[in-house]
């Protein structure tokens, strides 16, 4: 199974098919792509502060350690270190690029590949958005000096709300 984070851009668009197009899925762990082309990557999902970041790193291992053959080669190992690092921590830096431009985290999908995940997702997510639709109605509008109706009293069950008392 692969693990999905989903994020989905704030915005207060109606349209549910807009919203749908616009929602990212990240894949949870290992990028072998990350791993093998890391600046190609980076600059492929448009993570400029990360590409300058790992730009400046490289360039400072290479000024630190490049004026000997000895510092060569601890600096293609750093180097080396620092890729298998990146790789393994890219989809969450993908997911903190996101949330950095505005998407907000929404749930995880899950599926044997990305088509599976995103299918389980969207028959969750579209019921969601009709439940969350109808329950968004207009409040009864009341005449000029008319009180409105007093809160109904709490039941047995409605003492606790999650973990958490109501006050």
């Amino acid at each position: 199974m692969t693990v999905y984070s989903v994020y989905e851009p704030a915005s207060d668009d109606d349209d549910i098919a807009a919203r749908a197009d616009r929602i990212a899925f990240v894949k949870d762990g290992f990028s072998w792509l990350a791993l093998i082309f890391p600046m190609l990557w980076m600059l492929y999902y448009r993570m400029w502060i990360e590409f300058a970041v790992v730009m400046a790193v490289m360039f400072g291992l290479e000024w630190a350690f490049g004026a000997y053959p000895d510092g060569m080669q601890v600096a293609g190992w750093m180097s080396l270190a620092i890729t298998v690092l990146f790789a393994f921590e890219a989809n969450d830096l993908r997911g903190a690029m996101l949330e950095r431009r505005g998407y907000r985290f929404t749930g995880v999908a899950m599926g044997r590949d990305r088509q599976e995940a995103e299918r389980s997702f969207f028959t969750v997510w579209l019921q969601q958005q009709a439940q969350s639709a109808r329950s968004i109605a207009p409040a009864p509008k009341t005449a000029p000096g008319a009180q409105a109706s007093a809160p109904s009293r709490r039941g047995a069950g409605d003492d606790v709300i999650g973990l958490f008392p109501q006050g």
